[in-house]
């Protein structure tokens, strides 16, 4: 069986992360013989990290909408001028796919002659987990991929993210039909599920889960931790920590917050005696725009000398397999990222989180840690080291705490085979053969109002 994963980061590890637990909650209701073909922003590096030998039922393609269509050239205005006109050719030429072979060899490469026809032979189609639907981003390039699925008769399946609030016109109006088209849509929060709800006609496909993620929870690992006394420390901590161009305050704020790590680390070393490693899960890939490791450097480069010699930055990539295993050596982690947190949980370690968007905060508050939590926007020296007292105090209350909600976030996130299971074992592979007026819309331009600079997604 044919299974599409689109839209996909996976030099993330998190997105990464979230691309193996889909593929674990699938192959819980099809069994193992599948093939998972992962449309990604750069599938070159992506099939470097995860390569054939180690992980032969993916395959990794172009993301179509940014294959087959242009998109701005900065301050080129001849070519800026012509691009319109080009990608409604393209819509043409994708209308007409498979009718006419010498057209098709014209328009289209090889490979995206390749990748549209796994499109039509694929079971199904997923647009993965995450957050990316989300007006902090450019949608433009999402919203062209949803165009190609309606048009090659594939309505994606909306797994686990957050999305949401769309607050602008153009945006609500390009999004409704594709969600009303969707057969299934799943999200991390109410909150998500409140901001679709005008924008979805049948509320009844729209499901609240744990992030996909808790799908790979060492299940037996954590029984095991939960039926024995507190575990022997082993006098490390990991932190990751990550750059926000969005912070409140601005580059005073990111300072603020740097400051506020800092004081951790200091705290961790002078007072507790840990030995501390800045560990992350957007590190160590050059061809990423987004590399965690510089920040730790950043903080680590303001310690005094003596804090220093306690302190490792780790600057490696590591798969969701290898860092899962790497934070087990570690007594907590305190954790920026919110996948580099439920990793770390999914291992049974427990976490002092950092939100810097309100996922995090949703993900706390489940695992009974919001107490404790810390906001990247408000966040000071003098309330991080207040928490992190408290955290270290009630360690073991938040470890057997937040290591039962994971067993329940588990069952939640594994939940999602039951809901594919009557469209992997009878559904239709072509839910918008006839995608109509929905489907037949034009490619979404770059336009006052409608969609701002290209910033990265997050997961």
């Amino acid at each position: 069986m044919k299974i599409i994963v689109e839209n996909t980061v996976c030099l993330n590890t998190g997105d990464a992360a979230i691309l193996l637990a889909i593929r674990h909650i699938v192959r819980k209701v099809a069994g193992e013989d599948l093939r998972f073909y992962v449309f990604d922003s750069q599938p070159e590096v992506a099939a470097r990290l995860y390569p054939a030998n180690e992980y032969p039922d993916l395959e990794f393609h172009k993301l179509l909408s940014e294959s087959v269509f242009k998109y701005n050239y900065n301050h080129n205005v001849l070519k800026n001028a012509v691009k319109p006109l080009y990608n409604q050719i393209v819509l043409k030429a994708l209308r007409r796919f498979g009718k006419r072979r010498y057209f098709d060899e014209m328009m289209f490469s090889p490979s995206d002659r390749r990748s549209l026809q796994l499109y039509k032979d694929a079971a199904l189609v997923i647009t993965t987990g995450g957050t990316y639907l989300v007006e902090n981003y450019n949608l433009e390039r999402r919203l062209n991929q949803f165009r190609i699925d309606a048009i090659l008769g594939k309505d994606p399946y909306f797994f686990t993210q957050s999305m949401g609030p769309f607050n602008k016109d153009y945006n609500r109006r390009e999004l409704k039909p594709v969600l009303d088209r969707s057969p299934l849509i799943l999200l991390r929060d109410v909150r998500s599920k409140d901001h679709i709800r005008d924008l979805v006609n049948d509320p009844s496909k729209c499901h609240v889960v744990a992030d996909a993620v808790f799908a790979l929870a060492d299940t037996k690992r954590i029984a095991g931790l939960l039926a024995t006394d507190q575990p022997r420390p082993t006098g490390r901590v990991a932190i990751s920590v990550r750059h926000w161009n969005y912070v409140k305050g601005g580059e005073e704020g990111m300072q603020r917050y740097l400051d506020s790590i800092r004081d951790i680390v200091n705290v961790l070393v002078h007072k507790h005696a840990k030995e501390v490693t800045f560990v992350s899960t957007c590190q160590g890939v050059p061809e990423y725009a987004h590399d965690d490791s510089r920040a730790a450097k950043t903080i680590v480069g303001g310690l005094d000398p003596a804090i220093a010699s306690h302190v490792t930055v780790d600057t490696s990539f590591h798969t969701p397999e290898q860092l899962m295993s790497l934070v087990k050596d570690f007594d907590f982690v305190v954790a920026t990222r919110m996948h580099m947190m439920i990793i770390s949980l999914c291992a049974g370690i427990p976490v002092l989180p950092i939100a810097y968007e309100f996922k995090t905060k949703e993900v706390a508050k489940r695992i009974g840690v919001s107490d404790v939590l810390l906001d990247i926007d408000t966040v000071t020296k003098e309330e991080a080291e207040r928490k992190l007292e408290i955290f270290i105090q009630n360690l073991e209350h938040y470890r057997r705490t937040s290591i039962h909600a994971v067993l329940d976030e588990h069952r939640s996130a594994m939940s999602v085979s039951e809901l594919l299971k009557p469209i992997l074992l009878g559904g239709s592979a072509n839910i918008a053969s006839n995608p109509g007026q929905d489907g037949d819309q034009g490619v979404a331009r770059l336009g006052k109002n409608k969609h701002q600079r290209e910033r990265d997604r997050i997961v």
